[in-house]
């Protein structure tokens, strides 16, 4: 693998976890509901989180990309993302794990 890219990797793994750690209990919440939407549609993207609960306005907008990085979720897809900021850039598309 490119050491680039394992660093890269190092890097984010590193920095959900101090997002976690930090905002534990609104990711946790967060978490719940895209679990209860990937139950329900067969598959959850940000985009839906999004929609379903407010991120508090002192949090860095990193937070979002922390919540579906749990192995709950397996990548199935892609997708754009929806609010305008995000410039249409590419989102995963999760989908539950089997137990």
């Amino acid at each position: 693998m490119n050491v680039h890219i394992e660093k890269g990797r190092e890097l984010r793994d590193s920095a959900i976890a101090m997002l976690e750690a930090k905002r534990q209990d609104w990711i946790v919440e967060a978490r719940a509901i895209a679990r209860h939407i990937a139950q329900i549609k067969g598959s959850v993207t940000i985009n839906d989180v999004r929609e379903a609960i407010d991120m508090p306005e002192d949090f860095h907008p990193n937070t979002w990309g922390a919540v579906l990085k749990d192995k709950t979720f397996k990548a199935v897809g892609f997708d754009q993302a929806h609010h305008p900021a995000a410039h249409a850039r590419v989102v995963r598309i999760y989908a539950l794990r089997a137990a």
